[in-house]
């Protein structure tokens, strides 16, 4: 269902803007014939009061039928009544020396559009509303006192009216201007080009600012009382609004931040307050002069007191952004914005550097086993340890167990290397254990092999990859060592935007059947990813699945394939089928806090039953992050999801471990699962899991069957369900429906024999 529907027939809207637009010429026209300065008529009055009222329609049927920005346009619509309906009465009833109840109709349809463009600058300008607003306010302030302090005597004087009215009347002009000038700001500021609604809003308190001035001046005695005139301009400042109300708004921007303009209002309420102070020592100032001045400083005092707050925020904040709150030092953003300096001239300066990227060996294991307090204190340390040996130079904590430095001649960048291994590898006691770790240094080198920071930073993450693969310690890096870097990063490229076409790029799901061994009956499948590269032809999963991990796509990819799965498992379900779907989830993913989520929106999305889907992880997977992984796998179970445990037995957890996850499911591996039939260890490992998972109430799948003989003695050993070549190669799901079409057929001929 749209957000805006139209209030009237199409040719509604322009029509009574026209018409509108029509009386309001010919009310120039009769005032340009008989004279501008004469006095309305009783035609006039009826023309004059036609046009607000058809103004103020325009308006209202906007707030009432159009859902969008209603807020704002009810604010504007009650507005536009009020003040309508007092520049209305005030036409019938005018008197120029009498106080009118008229001034209350217009003070409050002033304080409605001032509360509708409040609402429009939260729309626009966000948590920068408080300064907006109070520079709107300002703008009225110190152009009131201005007015006040010029004209409020000769006002009275000329027109007899009391001292309230005339501040009145000089205080409209001023909020006109600041009303006027806030559309025109924000879209400055924003850097966005101003739309209809935008400009529209402009004009009409623009219009309003000339009338209403032209008005007090004539107040004053300084201008002719052109009453005619004045009524036009009031009545096109209304039929402008009416027409900003169905125009087309603009949208949200962005506020530039920083520049000389930013002072301007302070200096502005600070410097019209003590020049009308100042004055006042001279002459004798009316006190609302006086009073609005003094106003025109405190708001300068507050606005100053709010500038100050907000540059003090932003200097914390960058500080707090630039820096690793464990360590203290300068974190990841802060190495990219030095390294960003350094290479943006590509090096044409002749400035040289080294990045060096530092990995703590066997990090994860120590905080596995001590704990995070412990690897906390560890970090700190090390932290410690590196900052005498990288000097004056940039030391950064990357995050994790990696830290980075950035050498500048005369740095002898292979001694500091070696420095950083020695400080790294003193023993440190932890828990009353003492433990000893080493590092690998990746170095690469600036511009002999990079000349932006993005590349360097990735070659010497390459080096120090490197590094830790050769158990070498220190590797600098060598393009011959990084030959397929383009071609992961363009497989990279052609996998994304095979995620975004509709045609897939060449991806594919395959679903291997799962038999339960006592019935012969396929009960579920495992989804794998395939792809057909157009033109690479096949690429495996283990050249897919390390792409999209390292490009930041494994999220996206585990999103595909879970909507693929649930699809063909709804369509096969439609076909009489009711069969459960694995899909496995990379260690990646399964500390996406948003998983769970997503995932109910793919169940809901396709009709599946949760427990038609087994969300598949691995042991090592889990154990990586176990506190937000066990948080993520028990909001997926409340889903009625079922949680699997694949490749069981090769991984790190503990049975004491296991016992704390919400797991459904254990999935022998396949290693295990070969050689049972001829090695007896592998045998009683199986055995053994077959029996913990049934003690322990889990279906227990063995992976990778390929003869029969490994399925006799999965069934001997009370093995639930197996799943592999011997039973069911990955297959298209429109081949399993036909494979699953063909065992119920087999099955009623055995039946009906």
């Amino acid at each position: 269902m749209s957000a805006r529907r139209p209030a009237l027939p199409l040719p509604a809207v322009p029509l009574l803007a026209a018409v509108g637009a029509g009386l309001l010429l010919a009310g120039v026209v009769a005032g340009a014939v008989r004279g501008m300065t004469t006095a309305p008529d009783t035609l006039d009055h009826v023309r004059h009061t036609l046009v607000l009222a058809l103004a103020a329609g325009l308006i209202v049927a906007r707030a009432v039928r159009v859902s969008r920005d209603r807020r704002m346009w009810i604010a504007m619509a009650a507005g536009a009544v009020l003040y309508g309906g007092g520049l209305a009465f005030w036409g019938w009833s005018y008197h120029e020396s009498l106080d009118t109840p008229a001034d209350l109709m217009f003070f409050g349809g002033d304080l409605l559009f001032w509360a509708g463009l409040l609402i429009y600058l939260r729309r626009r300008v966000g948590d920068a509303l408080p300064t907006f607003w109070l520079d709107a306010v300002g703008v009225a302030v110190y152009l009131g006192s201005i007015l006040t302090a010029v004209l409020l005597t000769d006002v009275r004087d000329h027109s007899g009216i009391s001292r309230f009215t005339a501040a009145a009347n000089l205080i409209y002009p001023a909020a006109d201007a600041a009303l006027a000038s806030i559309p025109f700001v924000v879209a400055s500021f924003s850097g966005r080009r101003m739309r209809g609604e935008d400009i529209l809003l402009g004009a009409t308190f623009a219009v309003a600012v000339v009338t209403d001035t032209v008005y007090v001046l004539s107040l004053a005695g300084h201008a002719p009382a052109a009453g005619v005139w004045f009524d036009t301009g009031w009545e096109l400042q209304l039929l402008l609004l009416g027409v900003a109300a169905w125009s087309r708004p603009g949208a949200a921007g962005t506020l530039r931040m920083g520049g000389w303009w930013e002072s301007v209002p302070t200096m502005l309420l600070l410097g019209v307050g003590a020049g009308i102070l100042t004055v006042g020592e001279f002459t004798d100032l009316d006190p609302v002069a006086v009073g609005l001045a003094l106003l025109s400083l405190a708001g300068g005092v507050v606005r100053s007191m709010l500038m100050l707050r907000d540059v003090r925020r932003v200097v914390v904040q960058r500080r707090e952004a630039l820096t690793d709150d464990l360590t203290g030092l300068p974190n990841r953003r802060a190495l990219f914005r030095a390294l960003d300096i350094l290479t943006r001239d590509g090096g044409r300066s002749g400035e040289r550097a080294d990045l060096l990227v530092i990995d703590l060996d066997g990090f994860r294991e120590l905080n596995e086993t001590l704990g995070h307090e412990a690897g906390d204190v560890l970090l700190r340390t090390a932290a410690d340890r590196l900052k005498p040996v990288v000097g004056d130079d940039l030391l950064v904590r990357l995050g994790a167990d990696e830290f980075a430095a950035v050498l500048r001649p005369p740095a002898d960048t292979a001694q500091i290397a070696r420095d950083i291994r020695e400080a790294v590898a003193i023993p440190i006691e932890l828990d009353d254990v003492t433990v000893a770790i080493e590092a690998s240094v990746g170095v690469a080198s600036f511009p002999d092999d990079a000349n932006d920071a993005g590349e360097l930073a990735r070659r010497a993450d390459v080096a120090t990859s490197d590094a830790k693969r050769r158990r070498v310690g220190i590797v600098r890096y060598h393009a011959d060592r990084d030959e397929h870097s383009r071609d992961r990063l363009e497989l990279a490229d052609d996998l994304r935007r095979a995620l975004a076409a509709r045609d897939c790029g060449g991806l594919w799901a395959a679903f291997q059947p799962q038999v339960e061994l006592a019935t012969d009956r396929i009960i579920g499948a495992e989804t794998l990813i395939r792809w057909h590269h157009p033109q690479r032809g096949p690429v495996s999963p283990a050249e897919l699945l390390p792409v999209a991990e390292r490009s930041g796509q494994m999220a996206a990819l585990t999103d595909w394939i879970l909507d693929r799965a649930l699809s063909e498992c709804a369509g096969l379900a439609n076909q009489g089928f009711e069969l459960r779907v694995g899909v496995n989830v990379s260690a990646v993913t399964l500390v996406d806090i948003g998983l769970p989520e997503r995932i109910d929106t793919a169940l809901r999305r396709h009709g599946v039953p949760p427990a038609r889907l087994v969300v598949e992880v691995t042991e090592d997977a889990v154990m990586n992050d176990q506190r937000r992984c066990l948080d993520v796998l028990e909001r997926i179970a409340q889903l009625g999801v079922e949680i699997s445990v694949d490749d069981f037995g090769t991984g790190q957890s503990s049975l004491a471990q296991l016992r704390h996850l919400p797991a459904d499911e254990l999935k022998i591996d396949r290693s295990f699962v070969k050689g049972m039939a001829d090695d007896p260890l592998d045998h009683e490992v199986v055995r053994l899991v077959v029996s913990m998972g049934r003690s322990m109430g889990l279906r227990v799948v063995a992976e990778g069957i390929e003869t029969a003989q490994e399925r006799e003695v999965l069934v001997a050993l009370g093995c639930d369900v197996a799943q592999g070549f011997g039973l069911g190669r990955p297959m298209p799901a429109i081949e399993l429906a036909a494979l699953l079409e063909q065992r119920d057929a087999e099955r009623s001929r055995r039946e009906a024999a």
